[in-house]
Parts: structure tokens; C-alpha cells; sequence
């Protein structure tokens, strides 16, 4: 079963549990209170009164002051027996789309969410992310004697980043800061981001994780498709734009750079405008990424960024 397949039986199964947890309800109510049972009954009837008159052209003001009678009647029976007053209506799991998956044509955020939770489940990263956390975390790998020209130690740095990186999460609803993080290989740059993106999972955010290798393939793959193919990809692709998190990791070792700066700058940009964040994570220092993408997608990228660089040693070496 491919992922759309499966996200709506999800979606599916979740609108007949609706169903089926206000039929228990229901019950349960009208066994203790069988007046509620008759109001119901009552209701329904005059509501098929009611729609039957209009129909035909006759004032229902009298049929609609009673319906409003009967439900007050209702809710003051759930209310005096400490139920909540909209214990007799369906419960959705999603109460924006009703557990449809869409709002009109526009995806739902509940949809966007189970897309990504089925990408994650079939890449295994959920089993990444649970060796992979803030938790699992060791600052103690990071040297305490000054590394280079720096003015810290690796180990006292790495402690600001994490506590950097805790108030990124913190104030995520709140902000559309993007994050740069960047280092030499093995200084445990990826580590970090994975981290940041198990907090905000668990946060019911949604995270899209891509190499950017990936994206910039997925990018071609989509722009150039024909019309069914790029159906398929359309949901994906709108994670891209939509998803509360885009992280990009590795920025700056996809081949052929020049055919993929359009398609950063418009990721980028789009993402900016909509107050949507995006943590880079990169080999190279900010005048490299110059160097590699030029100006405009430099600025763009820095002008929305915090800067957080990662250094020491190797940590591949330590095990």
C-alpha cells in the first residue's frame, strides 16, 4: 500500500471511530436520561418538518424557536449532570478538516502530518531520532582545551548551541527565525538537527527532513514531470512549502549547483514570506556559501538566519 493509499484508510478509520464513540455516548446517555432520547427523536422530526415547510414556502420561525427550546433543554441536562454540552455531538480529531484530510482543495494540516509521519516511518528515521535526541546527547565528546583560533573550547561551545538550540524550539510558534548550522564533517552537526526535529515532532509540528541532494532531485523531478507523474508528487512537493520545519542537511554537496540555485531561492524565499522556518546544515562557512551560490541566495539564506557553528574534533574518531 503506497502512502496515499494508506493515509486515507488512516483518515478513513478515523471518521468511523467518530462515528462510532458518539453512537456509544449516545447510548449511554439515553440509558441514564431517556428524556434526552425523546428531545433527539423530537428534534429530528422537527427538523424534517421543518425543511419539508420551508420547502413549500411556510414560516418556520415557530418550528426553529422550538428546535432552539429543545436543545437548550438538552444541554442543561448534560450540563446538571457534570457532562460536557457538546457530549452528544461527533468528535474529530481533527475538528479544522473533520477528519477529511482537506479544507476545500487545500491540504489540512492533519493530512500534511500523517504524510510525513508515513515518509518517516518507511525511511526507519523515527528509529534515527529516538537514538538520535537531546536526551542521547554527550557533551563530554567535545574537548574542554581551546581548539585553534577560537575563543572558546568545543565543549563550552557546544553547550551555548545547545541551549541555543532548546530556545529555537521553545519559541517555534512564535518565531520564523530559520537556523544555519554549520561545521566540518563528523562534528556532529546532524546529530543536532535531529535532535531539534524529534522536540518539534513531539510538539505536533510537522518536520520535513531532506538531504539537499534529495530535495534538488525531487525539485527536477517534479518541475519537469508530466501531468499524472506530477500529480504523485504534488502532496510531497507541497510539504516542501507547507511543512511547519523544512530542514535541509548538507547544503552545498549536491552536484551541478548552478541548475538547483532557482529552486533554492524559490524554497527559500517562498518559506520567508510565509513565516514558515528552515534550519540549513552545511560543511561551509558563511563566505563559502557565498562563494558557492552567490549573492542574492546569501542573503537571503543570512538575512533570515542565526549563525551556529560547530568545531572540534572529529567525533567519527572517538568510536
Amino acid at each position: 500500500m503506497d502512502i496515499k493509499d494508506n493515509i486515507s484508510r488512516i483518515l478513513e478509520n478515523r471518521r468511523i471511530k467518530d462515528k462510532e464513540d458518539l453512537q456509544k455516548r449516545k447510548e449511554e446517555i439515553y440509558e441514564k436520561f431517556p428524556r434526552v432520547k425523546t428531545i433527539d427523536n423530537t428534534i429530528k422530526a422537527f427538523g424534517f418538518k421543518a425543511a419539508s415547510m420551508a420547502y413549500d414556502g411556510f414560516d418556520v420561525e415557530e418550528l426553529k424557536k422550538r428546535l432552539k427550546e429543545l436543545e437548550e433543554e438538552k444541554q442543561t441536562i448534560l450540563l446538571e449532570n457534570f457532562y460536557p454540552k457538546d457530549y452528544l455531538k461527533i468528535h474529530y480529531h481533527c475538528n479544522i478538516c473533520k477528519d477529511t484530510g482537506f479544507i476545500g482543495n487545500d491540504i489540512c494540516r492533519c493530512r500534511r502530518q500523517l504524510i510525513i509521519e508515513e515518509r518517516y516511518s518507511q525511511s526507519n528515521i523515527k528509529n534515527l531520532l529516538q537514538r538520535e535526541n537531546f536526551r542521547t546527547f554527550n557533551p563530554n565528546l567535545y574537548s574542554k582545551n581551546l581548539y585553534k583560533d577560537y575563543p572558546i573550547s568545543p565543549y563550552e561551545n557546544i553547550i551555548r548551541v545547545g541551549k541555543d538550540a532548546k530556545a529555537y524550539i521553545n519559541s517555534f510558534d512564535k518565531s520564523s527565525t530559520n537556523l544555519y548550522i554549520f561545521g566540518d564533517v563528523g562534528r556532529g552537526k546532524t546529530f543536532l538537527i535531529n535532535s531539534i526535529a524529534k522536540e518539534l515532532l513531539d510538539r505536533n509540528f510537522s518536520v520535513v527532513y531532506m538531504t539537499a541532494t534529495k530535495i534538488f532531485s525531487f525539485m527536477n523531478d517534479y518541475l519537469y514531470a508530466f501531468s499524472e507523474r506530477k500529480e504523485f508528487l504534488q502532496e510531497e512537493y507541497d510539504l516542501i512549502f507547507k511543512s511547519d520545519l523544512l530542514i535541509i542537511d548538507d547544503l552545498g554537496s549536491e552536484n551541478d549547483r548552478n541548475s538547483n540555485e532557482s529552486n533554492l531561492f524559490d524554497i527559500v524565499n517562498d518559506r520567508i514570506i510565509n513565516k514558515k522556518s528552515i534550519i540549513f546544515s552545511s560543511n561551509y562557512s558563511e563566505d563559502e556559501l557565498r562563494e558557492i551560490y552567490g549573492e542574492r541566495i546569501f542573503s537571503r539564506i543570512m538575512g533570515s538566519s542565526h549563525v551556529i557553528e560547530i568545531y572540534g574534533d572529529d567525533l567519527r574518531l572517538l568510536f
